[in-house]
């Protein structure tokens, strides 16, 4: 007689297979954390935060170019981390920065100061615009692009709709208007060469003040470059930029002359 223990199959008769796809690991993951409609919920954009260094420098920057750090001052590490919060690491990074652009100098066993810009620092910052926004200008008058010819247009408008501010603020949109010039003519060698002109540009822009009591004529100026640019001739080009920079040079020199000899 058969044991009815023998008609009932063993466990281990049985084989059961489970081999699970990559889809499947992860939905089951997603639904033990709850996460199941994770595709379905908005994406957040990706942080951006600069470093501690770069931020200082910011700071410093803007209180070199605003005038609360005048020409010749002293940038004490100590002092700047202290009133900044960090620790003079990040401050001593800042100030190679700052050197590097040309905003501070730094002197053998006294420290970093701010740049003093002489005449022959103007005349060479403008003997270097004068080569790098001739190239540009010729470039955009052989290749014209409608859309930066507007967007300059566009900028000399709002220069003459701010005949009123004050000074620093005209300054920062005569910047752009060169800075738009540049990038138009597509070079990026040519665009990274500008910017490291930039902070010693805005330096001896604001010498100019006194210059321009009407302010019609700064609008006028940067009226004429594009009106240059538009006529498709090289030499009115070439011209026309360079007489902007000597100009603007030639004023400097004076305000710089007129300044030591009330020394």
């Amino acid at each position: 007689m058969v044991g009815w223990t023998n008609l009932i199959p063993s466990f281990a008769d049985y084989t059961i297979v489970y081999n699970p796809t990559a889809d499947d690991l992860v939905t089951d993951v997603l639904d033990a954390k709850g996460l199941a409609d994770v595709n379905d919920r908005p994406a957040l954009e990706m942080l951006k935060l600069e470093s501690t260094p770069a931020m200082v420098a910011e700071r410093v920057r803007a209180g070199i170019l605003d005038g609360t750090f005048r020409p010749g001052a002293q940038l004490g590490e100590v002092d700047l981390a202290a009133q900044l919060g960090v620790s003079r690491g990040p401050v001593r990074e800042a100030l190679q920065r700052l050197i590097h652009e040309g905003l501070a100098r730094a002197e053998r066993n006294r420290g970093v100061f701010v740049v003093d810009l002489d005449i022959s620092d103007a005349r060479d910052v403008y003997f270097v615009r004068d080569v790098v926004e001739r190239a540009a200008a010729a470039q955009l008058t052989d290749e014209p692009d409608p859309e930066v010819l507007a967007e300059l247009t566009a900028v000399v408008d709002r220069m003459e709709r701010m005949s009123d501010a004050p000074w620093p603020e005209l300054v920062d949109v005569d910047l752009e208007f060169h800075r738009l010039l540049v990038h138009g003519a597509k070079s990026p060698r040519l665009d990274r060469t500008f910017t490291t002109l930039l902070a010693e540009t805005r330096l001896c822009l604001l010498y100019l003040e006194s210059f321009y009591p009407d302010r019609a004529e700064l609008v006028a100026e940067h009226r004429g470059l594009i009106t240059a640019i538009r006529s498709g001739e090289h030499a009115r080009v070439a011209e026309t930029v360079s007489e902007h920079m000597s100009a603007a040079r030639t004023r400097i020199e004076s305000d710089q002359r007129r300044a030591q000899a009330g020394d």
